[in-house]
């Protein structure tokens, strides 16, 4: 995965507002979001649920290769991140993160 373009596409949801942090807000808003990027490994009981869900509602989940704590550095957070749903991306940056 290119890291840049992860850097710059969470940059860009994070500046439109338009995302949720953490793996239970995540499954709370998944049905409204686009993508979900999720730190790697991303494990535990919501984790399957969030994997589940994802798949459920056709939902591209994207693993970082990043931890929590990096993955939380990324997105400017003091504290770790397990996962991130984005309701604002284009086409073309969600079409470049799956490859």
């Amino acid at each position: 995965m290119d890291q840049q373009l992860l850097a710059r596409v969470l940059k860009e949801g994070l500046k439109s507002g338009k995302f949720t942090l953490g793996t239970r807000e995540v499954l709370s808003d998944l049905k409204t979001s686009k993508v979900v990027i999720a730190a790697t490994p991303l494990l535990g009981r919501d984790a399957d649920k969030l994997r589940m869900e994802a798949e459920a509602n056709k939902i591209p989940l994207i693993s970082t290769g990043r931890n929590s704590a990096l993955l939380g550095r990324l997105v400017g957070r003091p504290y770790k991140v397990s996962a991130i749903a984005l309701r604002s991306i284009s086409d073309q940056d969600l079409r470049q993160l799956q490859e």
